[in-house]
């Protein structure tokens, strides 16, 4: 398989499995432990106490220590400092049974400007001990406390005891403000710094004497005097215990009294949340009816005294008094004249006139899904049950058009989603009274008008489900239709920078979204409810923890495993995820949703059988479900079972005729090499939406297939245009100009894609592979040393940098890599091909016919693989079976020039100089700039004595190669025994000029000079022939390679010199 067609097939084999999460993570549900007493305790059993609480917190360049601060159900919860973790690496917490657990980031302060502190989860059916805070005792000088961590390289935890000196007002920076006179060492950061009752009053983090000056700096960026600095020196220093409430302000374990005082003392906020925030307060609109409850809409343009609000169709589609409350609390009367329903699409403009100035939206009109990333997006409306409040949520918007329409549980709602107009997808918590309400940008653009939620089939208590909306650009044409002028919109047409890591960080920790704990009477669907958000935020762990509580009030409840098993799934547990579903199963059987959910879930699992029965069972449930049977063709190409899955497809095709399902019946007739009709189905697709980026790419690759290179490159043009940020576009497209030898073009590309996806093995074993082509060869090994690192299984990684050690000359190198190839994939024919071309440059020629022999088991109809083992058969003077194989080659492709070259070679051999001069005489017919043949024929020529006929082939094969030297060298023969024996001497220097690797060249020169008197000269020649290739020091050698007798007689001379005889003998 070429590597386009490799990547193109990665991609597609992850497009159409349902994404049954689209959403995310919150934060842990607080049990508490059993509690230590607040009274004082021996040394012994606080020793024991840190003991059970204290982990170690591995990560792959550091690590330090942590304390285990919680439980929920499985989860646990750790806290040590900041600089102990890196948000872009993996953790492992080692707990004191010396099990270890993976870890992940719930919350992160900053070690350098504010608070020192992390929080960490992990899952463990263990029973640990957790340490208690010190809610109620206050920390004071001269107290005696004891500090716990693991230095480094100890496997021995260290417990010391001392006392506080200091409890500085002013925070340093990292939030250190207890000195106390334990000594820490490196390692210990982030371990207990308990009281006498064993309660936790603060983090260790920073050592006494640090090396860098600027620690003992305050946080408001002033630093204390010299002689203060020093006596701050003297002293280790702790986080408080009540910093947490900053760094993490939803733990649920955070007492109310931290948490209402840091709310207290907290400035205005002013991240990029509150400014989406601000601009959806004073743009979202509340739109109540007499009959019907409220809705809510968004001023999108202003025309004189009228603003022009839109909202959603179903908000004001029935006849009904309707009131606009604007942002200031001001009523306008809506008349009915001034209302504007769109025919189909579910969206309106509502007109009202105000001589107050208010807020327009600005109007986002740019391909929603040109970026590659999922983007984060903002809901803002009126919900019914919060008296008028308004509400912002936050969310991911969904992969694509088509992941709201495969998710449709039945024909009928599918019909309905796309007459409404249903485009938009998203996770964020919808709930009645929002509908009509904008969906924000990260900039607090309008993108789309919310519109509804997708029915989730269990009950109307749960919130499961994705939002969905109308994009906005489809409302243009109702506002022609309500006499606004387009020119008053204000568009913008530039999509808006992706979120970076901090302020998506920043986004999920905002207090606007935090989910509400459960009250301790609330019923299993309160916490139901309560995992679902923190699933939206994709907060995970805590997620579980909330559905677990559900379940233990209701152990039947299936709903909640059907969602434990979503929130298993989103953390890639997917054997966790599939005990959920089944349980989910067991207690209600007909739930085709589970059924569906369980299948992707064994799909991950790469248990396809099981997969399939899975899927097959979601039909039986729901037979009107379209999706179901692309899910069951998915299943069935998992199972190589393609003509069964292509009509799995087919039938999905003829319920709905959908873009992507024409789109994956391409995937199906791609399997089965069926191009035309694989090209058919993507035309229909692209006809059917213009704007989906993979169609044009796997169009691009069946382009690619049928040699249609230019076709392929206006594809992915295209596909660039559609997605600009895609790195993917680029390195398909830098392939196929490689395929073109447009090399710096596919640079280029290659570096664009990388600067996208830094982290891709293949976008550098791409870029290796041009440089290659370039005979740049460090390039290209640096390269694919990085993909190698990146990703040590990929076996055309090693192929690669076999092949560029081939060309360095490093055939030891080349061996080592290409074993490894063989070894990662055994049955590539290609990985055995190229070590068989090894063994032939280490004149090991049985190990590469052993090589090529299993290339051609492997592939037999691959004409390369008799073409290379010809050669070897070549050397080995088996001149039958090179023969056999040639004559395999043109069988396979009979305009193979390079096999009737390399046969007419073989005719020589046999003396069959006929037959060798037709072979190259096709050669040169089929490839006219084949210099090898017009050699070859030049050979012949010059054996039978027709000097001036293989000097005219000679002198063509240069013409077409100016660096080939063989030709040169057998001219400058033709030209000695002329007795033009200065053209012979600049023939072979010429050829040694080009390649002074060569002995030939060099051993004829060296006699030439003999013969002129230039002895010295040519006694040093000679020696460094011989030293390349001793055979030159046979005349029998000389003879068979066209050495004329005169050339032949004074090499004798030069040969028996004295100097020459000596070197020999040693030889």
């Amino acid at each position: 398989m070429n590597r386009f067609n490799s990547l193109i097939i990665a991609i597609l084999s992850t497009c159409f499995l349902l994404p049954i999460t689209d959403v995310a993570t919150s934060q842990q549900v607080a049990n508490q432990p059993t509690s230590l007493l607040a009274s004082t305790l021996s040394p012994e059993k606080i020793r024991q106490l840190a003991q059970a609480v204290t982990v170690k917190v591995l990560s792959n360049h550091k690590g330090g220590s942590g304390v285990l601060i919680n439980k929920q159900g499985t989860t646990y919860t750790v806290l040590t400092n900041a600089h102990v973790i890196s948000n872009k690496e993996s953790h492992r917490i080692q707990t004191p049974d010396g099990k270890i657990y993976t870890a992940t980031v719930i919350s992160q302060g900053d070690s350098l400007k504010s608070n020192d502190l992390a929080v960490l989860q992990f899952q463990a059916q263990e029973n640990y001990q957790i340490v208690a805070l010190a809610i109620t005792s206050k920390a004071s000088e001269n107290q005696s406390v004891f500090a716990a961590g693991f230095p480094e390289n100890s496997k021995e935890l260290v417990i010391n005891n001392g006392k506080i000196s200091l409890l500085s007002t002013q925070p340093l920076v990292g939030g250190y403000q207890i000195g106390y006179t334990n000594e820490i060492r490196q390692g210990m950061s982030g371990g207990a710094l308990l009281n006498q009752a064993g309660e936790l009053i603060g983090i260790n983090g920073l050592t006494n004497n640090a090396i860098l000056n600027e620690a003992y700096s305050y946080q408001d960026g002033t630093r204390p005097n010299a002689e203060q600095v020093q006596q701050l020196r003297q002293l280790s220093f702790a986080v408080p215990i009540q910093t947490l409430a900053k760094v993490a302000p939803n733990l649920a374990i955070i007492p109310p009294q931290w948490r209402n005082q840091q709310q207290a003392t907290r400035p205005a906020s002013n991240t990029f949340v509150d400014k989406v925030d601000n601009i959806a307060q004073q743009i979202t609109v509340r739109i109540d009816s007499k009959n019907n409850g409220n809705g809510s809409g968004v001023i999108i343009a202003k025309q004189g005294d009228n603003y022009y609000v839109a909202t959603a169709l179903h908000v004001v589609k029935n006849p009904d008094n309707y009131e606009i409350i604007a942002p200031d609390g001001k009523q306008y009367v809506v008349q009915q004249s001034n209302i504007f329903k769109s025919e189909g699409l579910d969206a309106a403009v509502v007109k009202f006139t105000s001589n107050q100035t208010y807020t327009v939206a600005t109007i986002a009109k740019y391909n929603l899904y040109s970026s590659s990333k999922i983007p984060w997006i903002f809901l803002s409306g009126f919900p019914q049950e919060a008296a008028g409040k308004r509400k912002l949520t936050a969310g991911l918007r969904s992969y694509g058009r088509e992941t709201i329409f495969v998710r449709a549980e039945s024909l009928d709602y599918l019909n309905n989603v796309i007459d409404a107009g249903y485009e938009l997808g998203y996770t964020n918590l919808t709930q009645p009274g929002m509908s009509g309400g904008a969906v924000l940008n990260a900039i607090g653009q309008v993108i789309g008008i919310n519109t509804s939620i997708e029915p989730n089939g269990i009950g109307e208590k749960q919130e499961l489900g994705l939002g969905l909306g109308v994009p906005i650009n489809s409302i243009f044409g109702l506002l022609t239709k309500s006499g606004l002028k387009p020119e008053l919109l204000k568009v913008v047409t530039q999509a808006p920078p992706q979120l970076t890591e901090t302020e998506i960080n920043t986004l999920k920790n905002h207090p606007l979204f935090v989910a509400q704990k459960p009250s301790e009477n609330a019923t299993e669907y309160d916490w139901l409810n309560y995992g679902n958000q923190l699933w939206r935020l994709e907060k995970y762990p805590e997620s579980v923890a909330a559905l677990q509580q559900a379940i233990k009030l209701k152990p039947d409840f299936y709903e909640a495993y059907f969602a434990l098993g979503l929130a298993e799934y989103a953390q890639e547990k997917y054997p966790q995820a599939l005990v959920a579903y089944e349980q989910a199963i067991e207690i209600n059987p007909d739930y085709d949703k589970v059924w569906l959910s369980k299948y992707s879930t064994l799909n991950e699992l790469q248990k396809y059988p099981e997969a399939l029965v899975a899927i097959d069972k979601a039909i039986e449930y729901n037979s009107s479900d379209v999706d179901l049977y692309l899910q069951r063709g998915i299943a069935l190409r998992n199972l190589k079972r393609y003509p069964e899955a292509l009509a799995a497809v087919t039938k999905a095709i003829e319920m709905k005729p959908l873009f992507f399902f024409y789109y994956f019946r391409a995937v199906i007739r791609h399997d089965l090499k069926d191009y035309q009709g694989e090209l058919a189905d993507l035309n229909q697709a692209i006809k059917l939406q213009p704007a989906h980026t993979n169609s044009y790419l796997s169009r691009a690759n069946v382009y690619f297939q049928l040699k249609n290179y230019q076709a392929a490159l206006a594809d992915l043009n295209q596909a660039i245009k559609l997605q600009p940020d895609g790195a993917v576009n680029y390195k398909l497209r830098g392939i196929v100009y490689s395929e073109l030898k447009n090399y710096q073009a596919a640079l280029a590309d290659l570096n664009q894609a990388i600067k996208l996806q830094t982290d891709d093995a293949s976008n550098y074993i791409s870029r290796g592979d041009v440089y290659f082509h370039l005979k740049n060869y460090q390039a290209a090994l640096a390269d694919l040393n990085q993909a190698i690192k990146l990703q040590p299984d990929d076996a055309y990684a090693y192929f690669l940098r076999g092949n560029v050690h081939v060309h360095l000359k490093n055939y030891q190198a080349a061996l080592a890599d290409l074993n490894q190839a063989i070894k990662l994939q055994p049955d590539d024919a290609i990985n055995y091909s190229s070590r068989g071309n090894v063994y032939s440059q280490l004149k090991d020629y049985q190990a590469a016919l052993a090589d090529f022999n299993q290339a051609i088991k492997l592939q037999p109809d691959d004409a390369l693989y008799y073409l290379v083992r010809s050669v070897a058969y070549f050397k080995l003077k088996d001149y039958q079976g090179a023969l056999a194989d040639l004559n395999q080659v043109i069988k396979l492709q009979p305009d193979n020039a390079n096999a009737y070259f390399v046969r007419g070679d073989v005719y020589v051999q046999l003396k069959n100089n006929q037959a060798a001069l037709a072979d190259y005489n096709q050669a040169i017919k089929i490839q006219p700039d084949n210099a090898n043949a017009y050699f070859g024929r030049g050979v012949i020529y010059q054996k039978q004595g027709s000097d001036r006929a293989a000097l005219a082939e000679y002198n063509q094969a240069i013409a077409k190669d100016g660096k080939f030297v063989a030709p040169m060298i057998n001219i400058g023969y033709i030209k000695y025994e002329k007795g033009d024996v200065e053209g012979a001497i600049q023939q072979w220097k010429k050829a040694v000029q080009i390649n002074g690797s060569v002995a030939e060249p060099q051993m004829a020169l060296a006699v030439a000079l003999y013969a002129k008197g230039e002895q010295k000269k040519a006694l040093n020649m000679v020696q460094a022939a011989l030293r390349l290739d001793k055979t030159w020091a046979d005349v029998e050698v000389l003879k068979q390679n066209l050495w004329g007798t005169h050339l032949v007689a004074e090499a004798q001379k030069l040969l028996s010199h004295p100097t020459i005889q000596a070197l020999q003998t040693k030889q």
